[in-house]
């Protein structure tokens, strides 16, 4: 995520510094300091980041597509029987993501400020170093440091002092005091702090070329604004503009935080061109249409979602959201195209991985690396968030699911605890094919359940109770045998008046397809709502391998 805020904060930079140019040209035209536009530039490119970061609910989002990771931690108290192995290297199949971005840029992002901070260190320690060999002079009656050849500028971020070079002295009499003027101004105007502080905004976040540019633009219209003070006093501004260039053509390397009246080389054509220009007629048009685009752009910055990564969630999330689906959504979902629900399942196998992985690397990390072996079960115990504190390396059993989880933990209990088998989607290059992985939702209860444990048939639904053993009671006694289906059609009161039985498989599946291949005579304009009875909600009358389906109908509904 940290790239992904990176270039947001990079946009709002952008957007800052549409917003610095309408402004400073605003400014200018009304004949008023540029500086602002800058400054305002520079403050609203962190303003708005920041805003989004610590007032989130106030900003639009967009979501950026990093796979969400499962919540999984806690220490493991273990009850584990492992199998020998050979292990063989497996290369890992888990795609690039952007937060795989986030170590190394945070790293750069640190060591890119400590290296500005080292430069500006150095070129500091230099500049103090350098004071010490300049001699205090009387130029003109103004106290100032005479240099080598550093200056015409401003020395010094709080207590700043004019420096001149030694050839300045041998200038006239005249173009000597513009420099002085122009360096007093600097120095009334506190202009090397402002600068400072800017550069220190750049020295929080160096890999933004928008602060930089911005950073840029405030030097600049610092000395455009000395320029029009100066100039308003009377002096000659061919005069001046010819002095600038000849002062630009012998200037030194200046150091950050020096204000000087030979800024770099590339500022003089803006400088002169300011001076010289005349202001349009149509000034107070052109400031309202900089104020418009101005405002405009930054309206857009606020507007700009921010990022947000998919949320952690839990198994029990998504158990949740799927009590939550209606049947109507359920009959819209059965009408989605095979693409798009291979497309979901992947999502849902995504978000489970990253548990499934740390949790086997944790506790059986000689699993991962197996390329054969005989078939298995690994069984994870989690609490609410999803904290795995218990986990076991079993053989495949002939039992029951949850009669082998009660086998291995003690602790758990059929109609307390939840327990699913996570996909082999999701299982895709972490295990060999005949290695099941199965999740259990453990949380201590202190509700007596003995009764339910002991007679479970006592949760089954009347209705359920009644249909299985009025049409099949030759399965209530069985315990081995194939996989079967046994589809009910039952009224609004729960009476059933149509019953089929087809052969299964490892799982079930209902929806429209499967309804009316069953059923030819139901219509969606006649059906109410549909489901797969799990086993607990069977009680144990019938073998795991047998699935009810149940197809309700409207109030009203007949059949033939």
């Amino acid at each position: 995520m940290i790239a992904v805020w990176m270039l947001y904060c990079v946009g709002i930079g952008l957007a800052f510094m549409v917003v610095g140019h309408a402004v400073e040209r605003g400014l200018h035209l009304v004949g008023r300091p540029t500086r602002w536009a800058w400054i305002i530039a520079l403050a609203g490119s962190y303003a708005i980041p920041v805003a989004a970061w610590l007032r989130p609910e106030a900003f639009a989002t967009f979501a950026v597509p990093v796979p969400a990771a499962v919540e999984s931690s806690g220490r493991p108290s273990l009850s584990t029987t492992l199998t020998t192995s050979t292990i063989v290297h497996q290369p890992s199949r888990r795609p690039f993501s952007l937060t795989d971005l986030d170590t190394p840029l945070r790293w750069g992002w640190g060591l890119a400020s400590i290296a500005l901070v080292l430069v500006l260190g150095v070129a500091t320690t230099r500049l103090v170093s350098m004071q010490h060999r300049w001699r205090r002079a009387a130029v003109d009656g103004r106290h100032v440091l005479v240099s080598p050849n550093v200056g015409p500028a401003v020395v010094g971020v709080w207590s700043p002092r004019v420096v001149l070079p030694e050839w300045a002295l041998q200038l006239p009499e005249r173009e000597r005091e513009l420099m002085l003027v122009h360096e007093e101004q600097h120095v009334r105007a506190a202009d090397p702090a402002l600068i400072a502080m800017g550069f220190a905004l750049v020295l929080l976040a160096p890999w933004n070329v928008a602060l930089w540019w911005q950073w840029r633009r405030l030097r600049l219209a610092v000395e455009m604004d000395c320029d029009a003070r100066v100039l308003s006093q009377g002096r000659s501004a061919p005069a001046y503009g010819e002095l600038l260039f000849r002062v630009g053509r012998r200037r030194s390397p200046q150091m950050v935080g020096i204000a000087a009246f030979g800024e770099p080389a590339s500022f003089l054509e803006s400088r002169i061109r300011r001076m010289l220009g005349r202001t349009p007629k149509w000034r107070w048009a052109g400031a309202v249409a900089a104020l418009v685009v101005a405002t405009g752009a930054m309206v857009g910055a606020c507007e700009t979602p921010r990022p947000v990564a998919p949320q952690r969630t839990t198994i029990d999330d998504q158990l949740r959201i799927l009590d939550s689906v209606t049947p109507e959504l359920l009959r819209k979902v059965d009408s989605v195209s095979p693409v798009l629900l291979r497309r979901l399942d992947s999502v849902m196998a995504a978000r489970q991985r990253p548990w499934v992985r740390d949790n086997i690397q944790r506790l059986f990390p000689a699993l991962l690396d197996q390329p054969a072996g005989p078939p298995m079960d690994v069984i994870l115990v989690h609490d609410a968030r999803l904290q795995v504190s218990q986990g076991a390396l079993v053989p495949r059993s002939s039992e029951a699911i949850d009669a082998e989880i009660q086998k291995t933990f003690k602790g758990f209990t059929p109609f307390n605890d939840g327990w699913g088998v996570v996909s082999r989607t999701a299982l895709q290059g972490i295990v060999r094919d005949n290695v099941r992985v199965i999740w259990v939702h453990h949380d201590p209860s202190t509700r007596d359940l003995s009764a339910l444990q002991a007679h479970p048939e006592m949760v089954v639904l009347p209705w359920v109770r009644q249909a299985l053993v009025a049409s099949y009671p030759s399965l209530l006694a069985q315990r081995s045998g194939p996989p079967l289906q046994l589809w009910f059609v039952i009224t609004s009161d729960k009476q059933v008046v149509r019953s089929v039985q087809r052969a299964g498989g490892d799982s079930a599946r209902v929806g429209m397809r499967e309804i009316r291949a069953t059923f030819p005579e139901l219509t969606e304009s006649t059906i109410n709502s549909y489901g797969i009875l799990n086993r607990r909600a069977l009680g144990g009358l019938v073998r795991d391998n047998i699935y009810v389906v149940w197809v309700k109908l409207r109030e009203g509904a007949t059949l033939p």
